[in-house]
């Protein structure tokens, strides 16, 4: 593969270290997404869902790359405090992994807070638990009794992040061997602390199912078959193109044979 360049800018540029970029614990998404919010101001504010507006990654994609920088040091969640002594909880991404403990601090929006670090997501608390309640929502596959699966939400947020949450009910609901009958009920799940849970075990399907399943491999089949043959027609033709000619004194042998 042949790299061309294009000529030096003098504006409108990022600059970025290279380990970052070639950081091998993060996945391809997770490194574009990294370098995206590195481009942006400092104390740009953006979220999951503006990520995925701007991109074509969907918002549990978003997601999981998000879990990713947190693992990897490049993205940590502080509390700060405001002039009134209320806390809010801000996200803050670094352009190198950062393990070192953070003390609770006044925030400064007007202002770089650190060199190497952009806010991602400044939020009240009292905003912070309604609009991500509203997001486990719309993910979560089962919409029943959503007055107390929003408390249920409100207790669970204590002591766990709230993307953590919204990640493993997408998780659930996404979940092949999950029945819509036998779905728990929103509060039970959060009650019970399932987003850490397993993926469920693989149940017995019925007959209409093995047979739309059989019926799919049929046509999985049928279709790597088409395009098998049109593979060799196409190397056929190209080998016809490729061939050398008989020459007419050789013919000539073989008709008087």
């Amino acid at each position: 593969m042949s790299i061309i360049r294009s000529p030096r800018v003098e504006s409108n540029f990022s600059v970025i270290s290279n380990s970052v970029i070639r950081d091998t614990r993060l996945s391809y998404r997770a490194r574009g997404i990294l370098l995206d919010i590195l481009s942006r101001p400092d104390n740009w504010r953006v979220s999951a869902d503006s990520l995925a507006r701007t991109g074509c990654e969907g918002r549990h994609a978003i997601l999981t790359a998000l879990k990713e920088l947190r693992e990897a040091g490049y993205m940590r969640t502080e509390k700060l405090r405001k002039d009134n002594g209320q806390f809010e909880t801000v996200s803050i991404v670094y352009d190198t992994p950062n393990y070192e403990p953070t003390e609770v601090q006044k925030p400064n929006f007007g202002y770089p807070q650190s060199e190497n670090r952009t806010p991602l997501e400044v939020l009240s608390k009292k905003n912070l638990d309604t609009n991500l309640f509203d997001e486990f929502w719309k993910v979560y596959p089962r919409k029943v009794g959503k007055q107390a699966a929003e408390k249920a939400f409100a207790k669970a947020a204590k002591t766990t992040e709230q993307n953590v949450i919204i990640a493993g009910a997408a998780r659930y609901a996404d979940d092949p061997n999950r029945v819509d009958a036998f779905t728990a009920h929103p509060t039970t799940w959060l009650n019970a602390g399932r987003w850490n849970d397993e993926p469920l075990p693989e149940r017995i399907k019925t007959a209409d199912e093995k047979r739309a399943e059989e019926q799919r491999k049929i046509e999985e089949r049928r279709r790597r078959d088409i395009e098998e043959t049109l593979r060799w027609q196409e190397e056929v033709e190209e080998a016809k193109k490729k061939a050398v000619p008989m020459p007419d004194t050789f013919k000539d042998l073989l008709r008087s044979l």
